[in-house]
C-alpha cells in the first residue's frame, strides 16, 4: 500500500475469523494505492456455546481456520495460497493488521486519531462505533451488513432470509450514526439464494456485492462527488438478536444445511500455497464430526 501520494487513507474494520479473512482478501487487492490500516475483532459471545448450532458455526468460522489451520499455513512460510490469511495479508499487501478490544475507549480512539483516516470501513466487526470514532474520518464511516435494511437489522440476517423463503439476500453500505444499523443507506447489493447451498456459503457470499458497492462509492468520493443516502424507513425496521434452538430447527425442517463440508473444503483450500501438504481431509473429517455432534441439520 502506498505512504502517499493521492490515495485516500482508509480504516478497514472486520472480525478475526474466516468471513473477516475473506473480506480482507476481496477488499485489501483494490485499495493498493491507499494508506490502510485493518483492525479487527476478537469478540465473541457466551451463548455461542449454549445454542449448538451456534457453536458450531463458531467452531467452522473461528475455532479450526484461526486456531489450527491458519497457523500451519503461517508456519510454513512463502506467499500463502490463492487467499492469504491475516499474517499472510501483511506480507502480502504491506498493511499494519491490528486486533482492537475496544474500539472506542482512549486507547482506541487514540490509535484512530493518529492514523488520520479519511474513510472507515466496517464489515463483520462485531463492535459498535461511538460518535467519538465514527465521526473522526472526513469522509464518514460506512458498514457493510449482510441484510437488506431496514427488514434485516441485526445478526445472523442470512438466515433469517432463508428461514423467511426469500429468493436473495441483500447486503446494505449503510453510513453509520449513533443506532444500530440504522443510518442512511448508500444502496443494496443482493445475492440470489441458492436452496443446494449451505447457511455458511450464503454467509460468506453475501459480503461481496456490499463491498463492491463500497468501492462504487470510493471511485466517486475520488471523483469529487459525494455519496446520495437515503434514510430508513424505522417502520419497516425488525431487528434479530442471535438466534436460538427454534430458529434453527425450523431451517433444518426447511432442508438447509448449516455447512456442506465439499464447499467448506473448497475455501479453506484457497489459503494453502501451491506444494504445501496439509492434513486437508483430516481437517474436513473433522469439520464434519463437528457437524455431526447435537446439530443434525448440519447434515444433508
Amino acid at each position: 500500500m502506498t505512504e502517499g501520494g493521492d490515495g485516500l487513507r482508509i480504516i478497514v474494520c472486520t472480525k478475526r475469523d474466516l468471513a473477516g479473512a475473506l473480506v480482507l482478501n476481496h477488499v485489501l487487492p483494490r485499495l493498493r494505492g491507499d494508506r490502510v490500516l485493518v483492525l479487527l475483532s476478537d469478540k465473541t459471545r457466551p451463548v455461542e456455546n449454549a445454542v449448538p448450532e451456534l457453536a458450531e458455526m463458531k467452531f467452522l468460522e473461528r475455532d479450526l481456520p484461526i486456531d489450527t489451520l491458519f497457523p500451519l499455513i503461517d508456519a510454513a512460510g512463502g506467499h500463502g495460497g490463492r487467499l492469504a490469511t491475516f499474517d499472510g495479508a501483511v506480507r502480502r499487501f504491506g498493511v499494519p493488521i491490528e486486533t482492537i478490544g475496544d474500539v472506542n475507549g482512549p486507547a482506541g480512539e487514540a490509535r484512530i486519531r493518529a492514523f488520520r483516516p479519511d474513510i472507515i470501513l466496517s464489515a463483520r466487526f462485531s463492535l459498535i462505533f461511538k460518535p467519538n470514532i465514527y465521526d473522526i474520518p472526513r469522509f464518514g464511516t460506512y458498514n457493510v451488513h449482510p441484510g437488506a435494511l431496514p427488514r434485516y437489522a441485526g445478526l445472523f440476517a442470512p438466515l433469517r432470509c432463508l428461514v423467511g423463503g426469500d429468493d436473495r439476500i441483500g447486503c446494505t453500505l449503510h453510513r453509520v450514526d449513533q443506532g444500530i444499523d440504522t443510518g442512511p443507506i448508500a444502496g443494496i447489493g443482493w445475492l440470489p439464494v441458492d436452496r443446494r447451498r449451505s447457511l455458511l456459503w450464503h454467509v460468506v457470499q453475501t459480503y461481496h456485492p456490499g463491498l463492491d458497492l463500497f468501492f462504487d462509492l470510493l471511485d466517486g468520493l475520488r471523483a469529487g462527488r459525494q455519496p446520495e443516502l437515503t434514510a430508513q424507513d424505522r417502520s419497516r425496521r425488525v431487528y434479530g438478536s442471535l438466534p436460538g434452538a427454534d430458529l434453527f430447527a425450523d431451517f433444518s425442517r426447511q432442508g438447509f444445511r448449516l455447512f456442506d463440508p465439499g464447499d467448506y473444503l473448497d475455501i479453506l483450500r484457497g489459503f494453502v500455497p501451491a506444494g504445501v501438504m496439509l492434513p486437508m481431509k483430516v481437517i474436513a473429517g473433522g469439520a464434519a464430526e463437528e457437524g455431526e455432534a447435537p446439530c443434525c441439520c448440519a447434515r444433508a
